[in-house]
C-alpha cells in the first residue's frame, strides 16, 4: 500500500503526520474588535459632542436626553430583527450594510448647520437621524455574537466576547481623548465628525471582499482548524427554519439574561450618553477634565472585559461548572458597581469621583463577555436571535434611562440620578442568578 497524502491540512509530513490548526479564526476576530473600537468611538462621539451641541443649537439637558433615547429605542427595537436577519443570511453582507449605513448617518448630522436655525426644526432633524443610526447599530452585536458562535471553539468563545467588548471600551475611551483636540483644532465639530464616519467606511472596504460566514468556506482554514471551531460549538447551517420562540419564551434562562442585561444596560448607558453632560454642567468640570473622566471609566473598562471573560473561561476549565463560570461576574460585580455608582453622590473631589465612576464601569463590564458567552452557549445557531432580544432589552430599558436621567438632572436634586442607576445594577445582580448555560433552546 503506497503512502497516505496529505488530506486538506489534516496530515502532512512529520513525527506523527499532522500538522496545526490554522490561525484564521483570530483574524476574524481581529476584524470583529476592530469594528468595535468603530462602533463604540462613532457611538460615544455623538456623547461627547452633546455639550457642543447644546452651545450651538441652544439645546437644554432633557432635549439631549430625547436624542439619546431616540438612539436607544431604535437600537432596541431592531436587535431582534437584525438578529433573526444574521442569523438567516449569515452576517458577511448583513454587517457591511449596517456599518455603511450608520457610519453615513454620523457624517450627515453635520447637515444639521444647513437648516433654519430654529430648536424645534433642528431638533427633529436630529432626532430622524439618531433613530437612524441606532436602527442601522442595532445588528452590529448580534451579528458579532453570531460570528463568534461560527468561528470560536466553545472553550474559547467568553475570551473572545472580553476581548470584543474590550475593544468597544477602547474605541469609547479614545472618542473624547481624540476628539476634544480636534474640536479645538478645526474649531467645529463638523469636520471630525466625516472623519469619525470615515473609519467604518473603511472597515467595509476591507471586510467585505476578504470574510466568509463559516470557516469551511474560507481557503486559509484548513481541516484541523474547522473541526477544533467545529467540536461543541454551533451547528454550521446556511440557515435554519423559524426560531425556537415558544422554547425562549419557556426559558427561565432566557428571561434571566436578558433581563440581566436590560436592568444593567438601564445603570451602564449612562457612561455614554449623558455622562459628559453631567460632568461639564452639573459637576462644573472643564472640558479637559470632562474628557479624561469621560475616558476614564471605558478604559478600566477595557480591562475588565478582556479579565471577565478570561475569568468566565478560567472557571469552566478549572472546575469544569459552566453554570458558575458565566453566572459569577455579573451577579457579584453588579452588586459591587451599584454600591460604587451610589457613592459618589457624597465625593466632591475629581479624583475620588473619577476612582468610583471607574470602579462602576470596571465591575459592570467584569459581565460582558460572560453575557454574550452565555448568548452563545444558550442560543447556539440562533445566537445572533437571542443576542437581539438581550441586546433589544438592554437598550429599551436604556432608552426609559435616558428620559429618566434628562428629567432628574434637570430637577432640584440630581443626585437621585445615582439612586436610580445604583438600584437597577442590584436588579440585575439578581437575575444572574437564574442564568444555566447547561439549557439550551436548541431542538433536543
Amino acid at each position: 500500500m503506497g503512502l497516505k497524502q496529505p488530506d486538506s491540512g489534516l496530515l502532512a509530513p512529520g513525527s506523527n503526520g499532522l500538522v496545526a490548526p490554522t490561525r484564521v479564526r483570530y483574524l476574524v476576530l481581529l476584524a470583529a474588535c476592530v469594528l468595535a473600537v468603530i462602533t463604540y468611538a462613532q457611538r460615544v462621539g455623538f456623547a461627547v459632542a452633546g455639550p457642543y451641541l447644546k452651545d450651538s443649537l441652544c439645546l437644554t439637558d432633557q432635549d439631549i436626553g430625547y436624542l439619546m433615547t431616540a438612539f436607544l429605542v431604535a437600537y432596541g427595537a431592531f436587535e431582534v430583527p437584525c438578529g433573526l436577519l444574521g442569523d438567516k443570511l449569515g452576517v458577511r453582507h448583513l454587517l457591511t450594510i449596517l456599518v455603511l449605513g450608520w457610519s453615513l448617518f454620523t457624517g450627515l448630522l453635520t447637515l444639521v448647520d444647513w437648516l433654519p436655525a430654529t430648536v424645534a426644526v433642528q431638533l427633529s432633524f436630529l432626532l430622524l437621524l439618531r433613530f437612524l443610526f441606532g436602527m442601522f447599530q442595532a445588528g452590529g452585536f448580534p451579528s458579532l455574537a453570531r460570528m463568534m458562535g461560527d468561528w470560536m471553539p466553545a472553550q474559547e468563545r467568553a475570551s473572545a466576547q472580553g476581548l470584543i467588548w474590550m475593544a468597544s471600551r477602547a474605541g469609547g475611551a479614545l472618542s473624547p481623548l481624540l476628539l476634544v483636540p480636534l474640536f479645538d483644532l478645526y474649531g467645529e465639530w463638523q469636520t471630525p465628525f466625516w472623519l469619525l464616519a470615515g473609519l467604518g467606511l473603511a472597515w467595509c472596504a476591507a471586510f467585505w471582499p476578504w470574510f466568509r460566514n463559516y470557516p469551511e468556506e474560507m481557503p486559509r482554514v484548513n481541516r484541523a482548524e474547522s473541526e477544533l471551531i467545529r467540536a461543541g460549538g454551533t451547528k454550521r447551517t446556511a440557515g435554519h427554519g423559524h426560531a425556537p420562540w415558544s422554547r425562549m419564551l419557556r426559558s427561565l434562562s432566557v428571561w434571566s439574561l436578558c433581563l440581566a442585561y436590560g436592568f444593567g444596560g438601564f445603570a451602564g448607558n449612562f457612561f455614554v450618553t449623558l455622562l459628559p453632560t453631567y460632568l461639564r454642567d452639573h459637576r462644573k468640570l472643564t472640558e479637559a477634565q470632562t474628557g479624561w473622566l469621560t475616558a476614564l471609566p471605558l478604559a478600566f473598562g477595557m480591562i475588565s472585559c478582556l479579565a471577565g471573560g478570561l475569568l468566565s473561561d478560567w472557571i469552566i476549565r478549572r472546575w469544569g461548572n459552566r453554570k458558575w463560570g458565566r453566572r459569577l461576574n455579573g451577579s457579584v460585580g453588579l452588586i459591587v458597581a451599584g454600591l460604587a455608582y451610589l457613592s459618589t453622590i457624597w465625593v466632591q473631589e475629581v479624583w475620588l469621583l473619577a476612582l468610583l465612576l471607574s470602579a462602576t464601569f470596571f465591575c459592570n463590564d467584569l459581565a460582558m463577555g460572560p453575557a454574550w458567552a452565555a448568548c452563545a452557549d444558550i442560543g447556539g445557531r440562533y445566537a445572533g436571535t437571542l443576542g437581539g432580544a438581550m441586546n433589544m432589552m438592554a437598550n429599551l430599558f436604556g432608552a426609559v434611562a435616558a428620559l429618566i436621567t434628562g428629567y432628574l438632572l434637570g430637577s432640584a436634586n440630581p443626585s437621585l440620578v445615582f439612586v436610580v442607576l445604583a438600584s437597577s445594577y442590584g436588579v440585575a445582580a439578581v437575575c444572574w442568578w437564574g442564568v444555566d448555560v447547561t439549557k439550551t433552546v436548541e431542538e433536543p
